[in-house]
């Protein structure tokens, strides 16, 4: 893989303005007794699609370094940087949360989880990264008949029985230990045999594929949700196979079906999209406190307070990253 792949910052690009558009849908799906049904669908419409958009990230990074030589400094580096930023974002989101939003935070609570659900990436990245040398030498020496087995076994006991809960008290190690895991390595296998998918890819198949996951996860969830009386979560989780399968078509369509080209305003967007991840959240909690968003359907709503989220929280990323915080972001 050469240098600087411009299709890999388009994705990381529409991978962060998804999971902007989820934590405005969850605020939707969340109220769903106080909401249209018709609002509520389509907010559980755009929540679904955007599903894609943390494995694309896993799939991205995994595409990125395990398909480069392993560098031992510049891993340690990423790590201890990545950890310093993790810190941080807690301290913030913490005094946020505690002064702001007036939420009653146990401290040590902290030990254990996230501080806000959306830092869950920063964890599991965190922890790819401590392990990255042990997968390098794992993915390298796997053949293409390790590598198909691999994805088939993924999907099996990650997505299907998993989903099914079975055989969830003893994980399999690397298989179905940490799901995300199956993303990072695939984004990897998806350069490595680059040639032959992009001879043998279908694209109307792909996006078949696709839409089928997205329709079912969302009509089930729909009804399910109605039967409930409260918003079904479980569909929507990034180790459910639809949602798995989704990802992995979605991404090889859009990789081998746009332009390897640079824009300006991508490649902007794409070195913003770590601390637009990071920031987001605070700029959205301040808006949804101030509009009464229950009251304005959800797919007029969502792509408006996307649009006021996204370029808030650029213009203050923009702005920290001409300071020294830029290396962390």
């Amino acid at each position: 893989m050469r240098k600087r792949d411009y299709r890999l910052d388009l994705l990381r690009v529409i991978s962060m303005i998804m999971v902007v558009i989820i934590h405005i849908a969850n605020y939707y799906c969340r109220a769903f007794n106080d909401i249209d049904k018709i609002s509520y669908l389509g907010a559980l419409i755009f929540n679904t699609i955007s599903r894609i958009s943390v494995p694309f990230f896993f799939m991205i990074s995994g595409a990125t370094l395990l398909s480069k030589k392993y560098d031992k400094d510049k891993n340690k580096e990423r790590i201890i940087k990545k950890i310093i930023t993790l810190i941080v974002i807690t301290i913030i989101y913490f005094i946020w949360d505690k002064y702001y939003m007036n939420k009653d935070i146990n401290i040590i609570y902290l030990l254990n989880k996230p501080e806000r659900k959306l830092l869950w990436f920063m964890y599991a990245i965190i922890g790819i990264y401590i392990s990255l040398p042990f997968i390098k030498c794992m993915v390298d020496k796997m053949g293409k008949d390790e590598d198909k087995l691999f994805v088939i076994l993924w999907l099996m006991f990650n997505g299907i029985l998993k989903g099914l809960n079975i055989g969830n008290t003893y994980l399999i190690p690397i298989i179905s230990g940490t799901y995300y895991l199956g993303y990072f390595i695939i984004g990897h296998m998806i350069i490595k045999y680059y040639d032959y998918i992009r001879n043998n890819k279908n694209n109307k198949l792909l996006l078949i594929t696709s839409i089928i996951s997205f329709i079912i996860v969302v009509i089930l969830t729909y009804f399910i949700s109605i039967n409930k009386g409260k918003h079904f979560t479980k569909l929507l989780t990034y180790s459910n196979a639809l949602i798995m399968i989704a990802s992995l078509s979605s991404f090889i369509y859009l990789y081998f079906n746009i332009k390897d080209k640079k824009y300006i305003i991508i490649s902007k967007l794409s070195n913003l999209s770590f601390g637009i991840y990071l920031f987001h959240a605070i700029i959205l909690d301040f808006i949804m406190k101030l509009i009464p968003y229950q009251n304005i359907y959800s797919y007029i709503g969502i792509p408006v307070i996307l649009f006021i989220v996204v370029f808030i929280t650029s213009v203050i990323v923009n702005i920290l990253k001409k300071t020294y915080i830029s290396r962390y972001l």
